[in-house]
């Protein structure tokens, strides 16, 4: 079956109104990056060296600026440019990939239905992280008549409640922060709803290698010098980052950078390695991904949510028996920070947040 996919492209634009693509020249300074010379990059990439060092003498005329250094011996590395290059493409990818992801589904999800006269897809709304981003991969692949959209935790909740979703996924914090985060959420956990555990992860301070701000713990954060990216309002971790603020008796606007906004983890991880913050609040994963530095503040629990009745629907059962799978267990032991014990558990409200 064919799928809509929708991806962000780099193009150069010239004075005459011509355009230049270059994501297949970005594609091999990332390789180059990678492996460390062009010859691995266009092995990598399956075109031959004079091909892809014709790609890069290409992009350097159009710039007006070298992005490899070659040295005979010790292979390539990216200039000032091309490394620049580089991190726009990674952060417009971290920025925009998750909203594509779910344009592309909601998209779609009608053109399927169309194709099927009117079949019906489940939808799910949940805070995006990469747990969610691999159980959306394995239903895209599986064709499973699923349609999982990325909102924030207290909008795709609200979303539940009001039937515009089926499911909805929101992390919860592991330990004296599991309280207030449920008292702003419990009213939205109804007495018929069933929760279903998808993993646990690491949450803490992205710094960029070497901490080289000092930022150790959230206090440090109201340092003027030190600049913070934020989540934005609605998310699981922007509450839980005011949490933190309120413990350690700090207001937002202390923060240089509260107002700072990113809509995923890799967004953050990625604006603190582009050099534009000092640190930023996000899960291990993306901090290893973007080479930063980590420091660890608490464990969460990432769940899914539904109704009780929704447990006999078989489109959900195709989600539910992933959850429990050892493919699933397997794929979250890539993920820095990410443990699937419990994965796939299915409990009461009252039960899933029983004092821990």
């Amino acid at each position: 079956m064919t799928h809509i996919r929708l991806q962000p492209s780099f193009t150069l634009e010239h004075a005459d109104g011509s355009l230049d693509p270059i994501d297949r020249p970005l594609q091999l300074l990332l390789e180059v990056e990678r492996h460390g010379n062009l010859r691995s990059a266009c092995e990598r990439m399956q075109v031959s060296y004079r091909s892809g060092w014709d790609m890069i003498a290409v992009l350097e005329k159009r710039l007006g600026g070298p992005v490899l250094e070659m040295t005979r011996g010790r292979g390539s590395s990216l200039t000032e440019l091309g490394a620049r290059l580089l991190w726009a493409s990674r952060l417009v990818h971290a920025r925009l990939d998750p909203l594509l992801d779910s344009m592309a589904a909601e998209i779609d999800a009608q053109v399927q239905a169309a194709l099927t006269r009117g079949q019906a897809y489940l939808k799910i709304f949940a805070s995006h992280g990469y747990a969610v981003a691999t159980l959306n991969a394995h239903l895209q692949r599986i064709e499973a008549a699923v349609e999982l959209s990325y909102r924030g935790s207290i909008e795709a909740l609200d979303a539940l409640n009001r039937r515009s979703c089926d499911v909805a996924g929101f992390p919860v914090p592991v330990g004296e922060l599991q309280a207030p985060v449920l008292e702003r959420i419990r009213p939205l956990l109804k007495d018929g709803y069933r929760v279903i555990t998808v993993t646990t992860r690491r949450l803490g301070l992205m710094v960029r290698k070497g901490n080289p701000n000092q930022v150790w713990d959230v206090a440090d954060l109201a340092r003027p010098e030190v600049r913070f990216v934020n989540r934005q309002q609605g998310s699981g971790t922007r509450l839980v980052f005011e949490l933190l603020l309120e413990r350690a008796g700090l207001q937002g606007a202390q923060v240089n950078g509260f107002e700072n906004v990113e809509l995923t983890h890799a967004a953050v991880a990625a604006y603190v390695a582009s050099g534009k913050a000092d640190s930023g609040l996000g899960v291990e994963t993306a901090a290893r991904e973007f080479d930063l530095d980590f420091v660890p503040i608490l464990s969460e629990r990432y769940f899914l949510v539904c109704d009780a009745a929704t447990l006999a629907d078989a489109r959900f059962a195709q989600v539910l028996a992933y959850l429990q799978g050892p493919e699933f267990r397997r794929r979250l032991l890539d993920y820095s920070g990410y443990d699937s014990h419990d994965a796939g558990r299915v409990a009461t409200p009252d039960e899933a947040f029983a004092s821990r």
